[in-house]
């Protein structure tokens, strides 16, 4: 689940790709405007993680529909994110909190950026690299640079570590995601093979 309609989706399908994450699903929220409220994407994340749930069980499934549920959010400037930080910590949801916004994710695989900036700052830094850059990903985005974005997200903020947890601007715990699609991706190899 996501803030964005189109920059994260198209990322994380991408990485999804990347890594041949078969089992992973990749969502977005944007149903009355929830795509603008961290609050809203948490609960629209728990709402399709309970439908889904309840649609194994009806089917005899013995197992969780999904492994684990990331809501993708950025800080921004919503008023409703340290109740999206609380209701996803009680819920089981993990979230992944960009500040100021994903995009600074995106620059980290071009370019080192320790300053603190704003929204229109990451993008226009992000036009430097992607040309004609407006919410939609080139074909060719360097998703294999994704250990490199790590690097530079822990070094602008080594504490942002952990999910469900807000961090200095720029700072960015999407890492922990693609951490997890990579895993999925390796589980899914292993079981295929066994």
């Amino acid at each position: 689940m996501s803030e964005g309609t189109v920059t994260e989706v198209q990322y994380f399908s991408g990485i999804k790709n990347h890594f041949r994450a078969l089992p992973v699903e990749i969502g977005t929220c944007d149903i009355d405007g929830c795509g603008r409220d961290p609050l809203g994407v948490v609960r629209e994340a728990e709402k399709r993680r309970d439908a889904a749930h309840r649609k194994a069980q009806r089917q005899g499934d013995a197992y969780l529909a999904y492994d684990e549920v990331w809501a993708v959010v950025d800080v921004d400037e919503h008023t409703s994110l340290e109740a999206a930080i609380r209701r996803a910590r009680e819920s089981g949801i993990r979230l992944a909190i960009s500040t100021p916004c994903f995009e600074i994710w995106l620059l980290w695989h071009f370019q080192e950026c320790s300053a603190a900036l704003t929204s229109a700052l990451v993008q226009n830094k992000i036009h430097r690299y992607v040309p004609g850059y407006e919410k939609h990903l080139p074909e060719d985005f360097p998703y294999g640079k994704h250990g490199t974005a790590r690097r530079r997200a822990r070094t602008a903020d080594p504490h942002h570590d952990s999910p469900n947890r807000r961090g200095l601007n720029p700072s960015t715990n999407a890492w922990l995601t693609i951490d997890a699609i990579a895993a999925s991706g390796q589980r899914d190899a292993e079981s295929s093979r066994g």
